[in-house]
């Protein structure tokens, strides 16, 4: 068994994806690989894309279960940070979605590689730590 695919997202429709594409730059900023957290108002722009539409709500969670197998700290822990937010702000079915697809959190929560040479291994241990806070999800059947 090869890496995780999200292979139970079903497609989203193309208009949904293109409506998306122009929202990856605010994406890109929010999960920038960088010690710059995600401003605020990047958060609420971020719950407002899984409102939009179930397909750009789909395009969404693909875009940031993909950033969150980026093998830097950085990107994973703002990611996680983002999906921790939209457990209280995302749309339903966004988080219909994350439940189906929590192993890749699961996954983040044993994180680990070479240590940094400015942070050692204080960044891996927050992106296991955010990702233990995201994960106790109500599982389907709960």
């Amino acid at each position: 068994q090869g890496g995780m695919s999200a292979e139970r997202i079903m497609a989203a429709p193309l208009r949904d994806r293109l409506g998306f594409l122009s929202q990856l730059p605010t994406l890109m900023k929010g999960t920038s690989d960088d010690d710059i957290p995600c401003p605020g108002y990047l958060f609420e722009e971020i719950a407002k894309i899984s409102h939009d539409s179930p397909g750009s709500s789909q395009c969404l969670l693909e875009h940031l279960l993909n950033r969150l197998q980026n093998n830097s700290c950085h990107v994973k822990l703002k990611v996680l940070k983002i999906l921790l937010y939209m457990c209280t702000h995302g749309s339903s079915q966004f988080l219909q979605q994350l439940k189906r697809n929590s192993t890749f959190i699961q996954e983040a929560a044993v994180f680990a590689g070479p240590p940094d040479p400015l942070h050692g291994n204080s960044l891996y241990q927050k992106v296991r730590a955010a990702a233990q806070v995201g994960d106790p999800l109500p599982r389907p059947g709960h």
